[in-house]
């Protein structure tokens, strides 16, 4: 799985990491990938949230309530053109 490294960037550069990274991901047919963007205030999450759900390539993927994950990092699954999303 890729992952993709925004923590630390100010959020256009960032946005522009994350449009690129993804669009290679996609491109090489990769299916999950996760983007690793901190926790702090929140900035960068919900840059990534924003993309991904305005994209037609991505969604994010749900989170296990039993098992959370880490709060800094948020997965996202690819899918190619005519995929029916569920």
């Amino acid at each position: 799985m890729r992952t993709i490294r925004i923590r630390k960037l100010r959020a256009e550069e960032a946005k522009y990491k994350l449009e690129r990274e993804l669009h290679e991901a996609f491109q090489a047919g990769e299916q999950y990938v996760e983007v690793l963007h901190g926790i702090g205030e929140g900035v960068l999450k919900r840059i990534t949230q924003e993309f991904v759900t305005s994209s037609g390539f991505s969604r994010l993927l749900p989170t296990d309530p039993m098992f959370p994950g880490n709060p800094g990092i948020t997965k996202v699954e690819l899918f190619p053109p005519g995929v029916n999303r569920i």
